[in-house]
């Protein structure tokens, strides 16, 4: 099982040959990041912002529902502080697959309650916002992260160099919370691979672009040649 960081909140997890697509952002509206150009077989929208629902960037297979090795479940969390009053809800989307637990927090914005703890609890993976002020800033982030006791936590939705708004937190903000600075994993690579025998840390992931996208990028449109000869070639 492999997840792929593919910036800012967005996550394409893979499984059995089977690739879920979590928030693809509107490069219009993030910052520093190029336009997605994806193929995915399922895709998971935490909530209606340019940042997480570009759906036109996504190109889905077609496959049936009954293709995916994933039991996927939701908890409805308010997106801040206000309880849901100022920027709305927001869906953490729960992935489970052969005794594997994965959780996308998407832009929790309050702090979890009892209920919604017992649902995550003992995560194997947890993705969540580390930098963010329109979600949890990061010391409430990491409460959150230790609530939850997620064996590995990945970060997302921070500032990253040129990338991601001015007004978010960088990812140190929230690594440096930890106490143990072994326990931070900084890795040259955008994927992280889920197996039984990980070390419990937080990945933090190395955004590669366009590049490492892979079997994930569309095909390129072939241009159309004009004249004559082109219009043969439709025929």
């Amino acid at each position: 099982m492999e997840i792929k960081w593919l910036g800012h909140a967005c996550f394409a997890i893979t499984h059995k040959g089977y690739t879920v697509l979590i928030d693809p952002y509107n490069s219009d509206y993030t910052a520093g990041y190029p336009k997605l150009r994806l193929k995915a077989d399922k895709l998971l929208v935490s909530h209606e912002h340019y940042g997480h629902n570009y759906r036109e960037g996504v190109l889905l297979s077609g496959r049936p529902e009954s293709d995916c090795p994933f039991a996927i479940s939701e908890l409805k969390v308010p997106h801040e502080f206000k309880l849901g009053n100022w920027r709305g809800f927001c869906t953490i989307h729960i992935l489970e697959s052969d005794g594997y637990k994965l959780v996308h927090m998407g832009d929790l914005g309050t702090q979890l309650d009892g209920g919604q703890i017992s649902r995550l609890y003992g995560a194997d993976v947890c993705m969540i916002c580390a930098g963010s002020i329109t979600a949890l800033p990061s010391q409430e982030a990491k409460r959150a992260a230790d609530e939850i006791a997620a064996k590995v936590i990945i970060p997302m939705h921070y500032r990253d160099g040129n990338r991601g708004a001015h007004r978010l937190e960088s990812v140190t903000e929230f690594t440096d919370k930890f106490e143990s600075p072994e326990f931070i994993h900084w890795y040259a690579t955008d994927t992280f691979t889920v197996t039984p025998d990980m070390e419990p840390q937080v990945a933090v992931l190395k955004y590669l672009g366009p590049e490492a996208w892979g079997t994930l990028a569309q095909e390129e449109e072939k241009s159309v040649r004009k004249g004559l000869f082109g219009r043969l070639l439709k025929k």
